[in-house]
């Protein structure tokens, strides 16, 4: 009888995982919510992403962009 066991492993089992859910603005219609999903193996290295990215999308101005969206509007 053959006994073979086969083992699978999960590629991000060893990995940090940093999830942040935010949401800016008190009112029904002054909310913003931006999710932010970054993996690495590394503390520091996630941490740093994580700043880098933050400062990228405020640098670019994306919140105020979102913000100032309206239902309709297209950039074509």
């Amino acid at each position: 009888m053959n006994n073979d066991t086969q083992h699978r492993v999960n590629e991000s089992a060893d990995k940090i995982v940093f999830k942040c859910k935010t949401t800016r603005g008190t009112g029904t219609r002054d909310q913003e919510k931006g999710d932010l999903k970054v993996k690495g193996n590394d503390p520091e290295d996630v941490a740093k992403r994580v700043a880098e990215t933050l400062d990228a999308l405020e640098s670019e101005g994306v919140h105020e962009k979102l913000r100032n969206l309206q239902p309709g509007d297209s950039d074509d």
